[in-house]
């Protein structure tokens, strides 16, 4: 189990990432390139899994097995919302015993079945000071799929913090907003997915 903490800040469909490096002293910007994502998110019908303020996907990238991830609680640490990750290996067919002995503790013994599936093309950077990384700026175009077309496309900018001091939080938001990003907004993909859906939440 690990600690996620992420700012995410909608931005436009025409927005340009603008450049990162040095964007506090002796911090430089490390381009990882772009990286295509499937990823399907468990519930049930009623969305218990989120209710309980759980999140349960799985997604891999082109041609990778992929993971499991159960995502748990959500608590804002400053303009970041942080959340407990446990990952799991399995097939994607169905999510792995581990994770559902998970979900039983929290919410009983509950039918899981896919409701969302995204698709997102994501250009990485990472901030790194020395051999430190800091913080990922994940800037995600992504895709919310219905079988075999798309419902509707959004962009975001995830930054995840690793070791990242307020000084370079301020510098980085500052710098995206002042190549025309919004202020951050911690709706999670899965929501957002599911309202272009059709679902109430």
């Amino acid at each position: 189990m690990s600690e996620e903490q992420e700012i995410k800040i909608p931005v436009s469909a025409d927005f340009v990432l603008p450049d990162l490096d040095a964007v506090v002293p002796g911090t430089r910007a490390v381009d990882r390139g772009l990286l295509e994502l499937s990823a399907t998110y468990w519930d049930t019908d009623q969305l218990t899994l989120l209710h309980a303020q759980l999140g349960l996907r799985h997604r891999s990238a082109s041609g990778e097995t992929g993971r499991w991830t159960l995502k748990a609680g959500s608590r804002h640490v400053g303009l970041a919302v942080s959340r407990e990750e446990t990952d799991f290996a399995g097939p994607p067919d169905a999510p792995p015993d581990d994770a559902l002995a998970m979900v039983r503790d929290s919410v009983g013994d509950v039918a899981l079945r896919p409701v969302a599936s995204l698709v997102t093309i994501r250009h990485t950077i990472d901030l790194v000071a020395g051999e430190t990384r800091c913080a990922e700026v994940a800037d995600d175009v992504v895709s919310v799929r219905l079988e075999d077309r798309t419902v509707e496309t959004f962009r975001e900018v995830e930054v995840e913090l690793y070791d990242a001091d307020a000084e370079l939080i301020d510098a980085v938001i500052a710098r995206l907003h002042g190549a025309g990003a919004a202020d951050p907004d911690s709706t999670p993909k899965y929501v957002r997915a599911l309202r272009a859906l059709g679902h109430d939440v």
